[in-house]
């Protein structure tokens, strides 16, 4: 009996190991029921034009955001933010496709690009010329020794309209984003080193639309 009592003991643990586990050896981070970070503060970007705002450690900045083109329209979006002179001044990849919350560290399966492994949603910012991240400092956030202890983003999508669209305009053959996305986010970004900024009330508003004249090819 206490045999058959060990045996189905040590099954079990056996298989919470492996659904804790990804097939490709990663670790699933799971999304906390409560957002790690306080997005309690108003939505008020309400223009036509794509804007985000924020503030790294209490001082705002604001700038222009655009959806890139990656390798993985298929289940995420990544999202930039221009800076003053700087195209990269602060990114958020992999953020699932769809309304919702999510922290960085969400694991999206296997990705492309990422050689096998699963895609983890990571971001940053950038403050002084300095990069500071949001869980890994890896895009892809598969790799363990780029992950950063004690580094956290939330991103709350509160409206996500839109798809991948392939479209010809002008003899030209283009798949962008076309469409609407709004969102919050805050965290405690940090360097491999230690250092740290607080990125807090922050907000982004994106609108593509088809170009006059395009055509949507199915």
């Amino acid at each position: 009996m206490k045999n058959q009592l060990l045996s189905r003991m040590c099954m079990a643990f056996i298989a919470v190991l492996f659904f804790a586990c990804t097939d490709s050896g990663d670790t699933d981070p799971m999304d906390p029921d409560e957002p790690v970070n306080d997005l309690n503060f108003p939505f008020t970007l309400t223009s036509g034009e794509s804007r985000y705002v924020m503030e790294i450690d209490g001082v705002e900045v604001s700038n222009s955001a655009e959806i890139l083109n990656t390798l993985n329209v298929d289940k995420s979006i990544t999202v930039n933010f221009w800076g003053p002179n700087d195209f990269e001044f602060a990114s958020f990849y992999w953020i699932p496709l769809g309304t919702g919350t999510y922290e960085t560290g969400h694991n999206l399966g296997p990705g492309n690009g990422t050689n096998g492994n699963n895609l983890f949603m990571t971001a940053f910012v950038k403050k002084d010329n300095q990069k500071y991240y949001a869980y890994s400092s890896h895009q892809y956030g598969f790799l363990e020794d780029q992950r950063i202890p004690n580094s956290s983003c939330t991103v709350k999508i509160l409206k996500f309209e839109g798809k991948q669209t392939t479209y010809r305009h002008f003899n030209m053959t283009l798949s962008l984003f076309i469409g609407t996305v709004e969102g919050q986010f805050a965290g405690t970004f940090r360097t491999q080193d230690g250092r740290e900024v607080k990125v807090t009330k922050g907000q982004f508003r994106i609108v593509r639309e088809l170009p006059p004249g395009a055509e949507i090819i199915d």
